[in-house]
């Protein structure tokens, strides 16, 4: 079965969607009847490999000086954009025969195709919480997400959270819709204090003399409340254990960064910003305790990648993030500050109690898998062909 897959957010820094292409298409690359063409925007791949750093750094780079050029003359440089990669892929896939290449579309938005069309919608937090994105994104999502879920021949979502939003905002018929869990890669995982402390070092910090969080710093990841619990921690907690948030920044940063000063000054908050691929399981895996108190979740791969990693973890108890945690972490409302802090406290101050927590996460965590979602995706490609006459 020949399939082709929109890789582009793989030429840029890793966020959730693309560790979700990268994991799941590295699987799916291995099923004997599967032949992926991966779409890179200037160019076509066979197979599924990750760019070459040199690649990577080539891309974001022309990436960010057109945008720049672009918001000097334009009012919506994403728009022109976007009509880039319309003309870009029509072009690749011109001669691929679209009626026997079935397109799946990893970020929800499918470029122009006449041929078999799975997409993958991750979440609706631009519907449910528009507030917490630019105007911009929720915008493009409002206008152009309706018509990619009446176009497509199946769509995959990665949390029951997200199907039920789905059917909630859409009415989508649930034959349409199939879960895939995501799962950790099998990097994350438990690692001794001698082989942490050489990739920690270059950050600053020890093995197991931190707290943790891990995502874009933007307002749906809600860091301001966590930087408010953090702060009610006894004086002795925040010297020994400093925060440590290792992301990107977003957007409407501001505030958040208003109310890190503080804790900054006094050395107790490390933005680590954007940590290069190869450090974040020993930043994972160091850690005394992960904090993840985020809004809104389509999957909260970075809390299942801390349970894998042995470390306890308190999160959100909205969205999806119940799905992933289970039984095996703490969970509060987004919020409870004065909850977080408890919590937080717990741990920090019962270690025992916390490493019991880290192993049931480690259980946990491995109940997930890139195998079984790739499987499962692959099920859905079979179904879609099916439907469409096409002999498998």
């Amino acid at each position: 079965m020949k399939i082709i897959v929109n890789g582009t957010l793989l030429l840029a820094p890793l966020t959730g969607i693309g560790q979700y292409i990268r994991h799941l298409f590295t699987a799916m690359d291995r099923i004997s009847e599967v032949h992926l063409t991966l779409y890179y925007g200037t160019h076509c791949e066979q197979g599924m490999r990750l760019p070459s750093a040199e690649a990577t750094a080539v891309a974001i780079a022309v990436a960010q000086r057109g945008y720049s050029f672009l918001k000097r003359f334009v009012p919506h440089p994403r728009a022109i954009r976007r009509l880039a990669d319309r003309v870009l892929f029509g072009w690749h896939t011109r001669r691929q025969g679209q009626e026997e290449v079935l397109y799946h579309e990893p970020n929800g938005m499918p470029l122009p195709y006449k041929g078999p069309l799975v997409i993958t919608v991750c979440d609706l937090s631009c519907f449910d919480h528009p507030e917490t994105h630019p105007k911009e994104r929720v915008e493009l999502f409002q206008r152009d997400l309706p018509k990619a879920i009446e176009r497509a021949d199946h769509i995959i979502v990665i949390s029951q959270a997200t199907g039920a939003a789905l059917q909630r905002w859409f009415n989508v018929d649930a034959a349409r819709i199939t879960n895939t869990y995501l799962a950790a890669d099998p990097r994350f995982a438990p690692r001794s204090a001698a082989a942490l402390t050489p990739d920690l070092a270059g950050l600053g910090l020890t093995p197991g003399g931190y707290v943790l969080s891990v995502g874009t710093l933007e307002p749906r990841k809600n860091l301001s409340a966590l930087f408010a619990a953090y702060a009610g921690l006894p004086d002795a907690l925040r010297q020994r254990y400093p925060l440590a948030v290792a992301g990107m920044s977003g957007w409407n940063t501001e505030g958040l960064m208003r109310s890190a000063q503080a804790l900054m000054a006094r050395g107790e908050l490390r933005l680590l910003g954007y940590v290069p691929d190869a450090f974040i399981p020993s930043l994972y895996a160091g850690a005394a305790a992960f904090c993840y108190p985020s809004r809104y979740e389509g999957f909260g791969l970075p809390a299942l990648e801390a349970m894998a990693s042995g470390v306890p973890v308190l999160t959100s108890n909205t969205t999806s993030l119940p799905e992933v945690v289970g039984d095996a972490g703490l969970m509060v409302d987004p919020d409870d500050v004065d909850g977080l802090r408890e919590r937080l406290q717990q741990l920090l101050e019962d270690r025992p109690y916390a490493e019991q927590l880290g192993q049931l996460g480690l259980l946990r965590a491995h109940t997930f898998s890139w195998e079984r979602c790739a499987q499962e995706t692959f099920a859905v490609y079979q179904k879609v062909m099916a439907q469409r006459g096409h002999s498998l």
